[in-house]
C-alpha cells in the first residue's frame, strides 16, 4: 500500500486532500453551467500546469470523462475512433458492433445510459434497469462519427479533448467541423488548450462563432498555492512555518501541480511519508529547502534545451563579447540572459525593459547593447521553436519574452544546470 503523503500531494493527478476551489475564479461554477447548456462547446484554455484537468476530472468524475489528447490526432475520424476505443466501441469501420444501453423505468439518461461498457458487464445483461443489446452491422461503411453520436447523444459523458493546440493546423479544420456537428447532435464535447491558442477552434471554422463557451484559467496566486501546502501538511499532520508555505508557493511559479511537486518533495527530504501525531513544528533548513528543490527537478529535465538556449545561434567569422558575471563567471550575451531571467523575484513573463535591468544587475562591469540582447532573444525564440514547434519554453515577441511552461523555468532556477555549463561539467542536473 503507497504511503499517505502520496494521496495527499498529487503531482501528476487529481488531488482530493489538496484541491482547491480558486474562490476569485469560480471556474468550478463555470463549468457546471456550461454543461447544463445543450448544444455548445466548452473551451477551457490556460497557461500549462494551471490545473485545467483537475477541474474537469474533479467536477465530472472520472466515471464521465471520455479523455482524449491532441497529440495524435490527424482527423476527425482518428478523434471518434478514439472515443470508441474508451466506450469499447469497434476497431473496423466495415464491422460496427452497435450496443445500445436504454435507460430504465424513469427514462432518464444517466451517465450509464447510452454508453457501452466493455468491461465487466456481459452483453444481454440487465443491470439497475439498464438493458444491452448487440446487433451487427457489416460493410456499411458507418463512420466512427455516427457510432459516437449512437451511444452519447444526450447522456451525461463529457468527450474531454486535451491539447487541441497540438494537431497540425489542417486537421484542426477538419476536426472543428466535425465536434460543431457532433455537438449539434447531442454530444457533449469540451476542448482544453492554452491561452494564446485558445482561439485555434474558432479560427479552424468560423461557424463556432457563437456556440462555444470559453473559461479562461490564468496563473494561481502565491496565496491560492498556499492553501495546498497548509491543507496538505494539515492532513499529514504536520507543522511547517508559514514562511517555508510562502517560500515553496513564490518558487511554484503560478503553478499547482508544481506546489504539488514541492510539498512532496520537501516531505520526503523530511522522511514524512504517513501521518505525523503533531507534537511540534517540523523545521526546514535551507539546506532541507534546497534538496527539496533540486529533488523536484529530477521530475523533469530541460537539460539539453537549457545548452542550446546557453550556446545560442551559430555565427561566422565573428566571436561574440564576453562579459563579467556575478555568479563569478564570463559569458556572451546568451549566458547574460539566462542568468537575468532566474533572478528574484521569480517570473514568467518579462518585457523589454525588464530584461535590460535584470542584466545589468548579473553584469559586473560591461553589459550587452539593447541590440545584442533583442537579436539574442529573437534567436532564443527560434531555437525554442527548433526543439519543439508545438510548445516552445519561451517565446519572444513584440518586445516580450514569455516563459510558457513553469516547469522550465523552475528548473532553470533551481537545477544546477547553469553551474555546470560554466564549469564544463555535464549531466541532468
Amino acid at each position: 500500500m503507497a504511503d499517505f503523503v502520496f494521496d495527499v500531494f498529487v503531482p501528476n493527478g487529481t488531488p482530493t486532500h489538496t484541491y482547491v476551489t480558486r474562490a476569485e475564479e469560480k471556474n468550478e461554477e463555470k463549468l457546471a453551467a456550461a454543461l447544463d447548456m445543450p448544444k455548445m462547446v466548452i473551451s477551457i484554455s490556460g497557461p500549462s500546469k494551471t490545473g485545467k484537468t483537475a477541474l474537469v476530472d474533479t467536477l465530472l468524475t472520472a466515471e464521465r470523462i471520455i479523455p482524449v489528447t491532441g497529440h495524435s490526432l490527424r482527423s476527425s475520424n482518428d478523434l471518434w475512433q478514439s472515443v470508441m476505443r474508451w466506450i469499447g466501441g469497434p476497431e473496423e469501420i466495415e464491422k460496427i458492433k452497435e450496443r445500445v444501453l436504454k435507460a430504465g423505468a424513469a427514462g432518464k439518461t444517466t451517465a450509464e445510459a447510452g454508453v457501452i461498457f466493455a468491461k465487466g458487464k456481459a452483453e444481454g445483461e440487465i443491470n439497475g434497469g439498464i438493458e444491452i443489446t448487440t446487433a451487427t452491422s457489416e460493410k456499411y461503411g458507418i463512420e466512427f462519427f455516427e457510432a459516437v453520436v449512437k451511444e452519447l447523444s444526450g447522456s451525461d459523458f463529457v468527450v474531454f479533448l486535451d491539447d487541441f493546440h497540438y494537431i497540425a493546423e489542417e486537421a484542426q479544420i477538419d476536426i472543428a467541423k466535425s465536434i460543431k456537428a457532433i455537438a449539434e447532435r447531442g454530444v457533449r464535447v469540451c476542448i482544453a488548450s492554452v491561452p494564446h491558442k485558445s482561439d485555434d477552434m474558432v479560427r479552424a471554422n468560423d461557424e463556432l462563432t457563437g456556440r462555444i463557451i470559453s473559461i479562461l484559467f490564468d496563473y494561481w496566486t502565491v496565496q491560492e498555492l498556499e492553501i495546498i501546502a497548509k491543507n496538505g501538511f494539515s492532513a499529514l499532520g504536520v507543522d511547517i512555518a508559514p514562511a517555508v508555505m510562502k517560500r515553496l508557493a513564490t518558487e511554484s511559479l503560478g503553478s499547482p501541480q508544481l506546489m504539488q511537486s514541492l510539498c512532496l518533495s520537501l516531505c520526503l527530504e523530511k522522511g514524512i511519508r504517513n501521518k505525523q501525531a503533531l507534537e511540534k513544528r517540523t523545521e526546514v533548513s535551507d539546506a532541507d529547502y534546497r534538496a527539496a528543490l533540486e529533488r523536484t527537478t529530477l521530475q523533469t529535465d530541460y537539460s539539453r534545451t537549457v545548452e542550446k538556449l546557453h550556446t545560442g545561434a551559430k555565427e561566422r567569422g565573428t566571436q561574440r563579447k564576453e562579459f563579467k558575471l556575478k555568479d563569478g563567471s564570463t559569458g556572451d550575451v546568451y549566458r547574460a540572459i539566462l542568468l537575468a531571467l532566474i533572478e528574484n523575484p521569480p517570473r514568467l513573463s518579462f518585457d523589454y525593459d525588464e530584461i535590460m535591468d535584470r542584466i545589468k544587475q548579473v553584469c559586473t562591469g560591461d553589459s550587452p547593447v539593447g541590440s545584442s540582447v533583442q537579436l539574442a532573444l529573437k534567436q532564443m525564440d527560434g531555437i525554442a521553436k527548433d526543439i519543439r514547434k508545438d510548445a516552445p519554453v519561451l517565446e519572444w515577441d513584440d518586445d516580450k519574452l514569455e516563459v510558457t511552461n513553469p516547469y522550465f523555468m523552475f528548473y532553470l532556477r533551481s537545477s544546477q544546470k547553469i553551474d555546470q555549463i560554466h564549469t564544463g561539467k555535464s549531466g541532468m542536473v
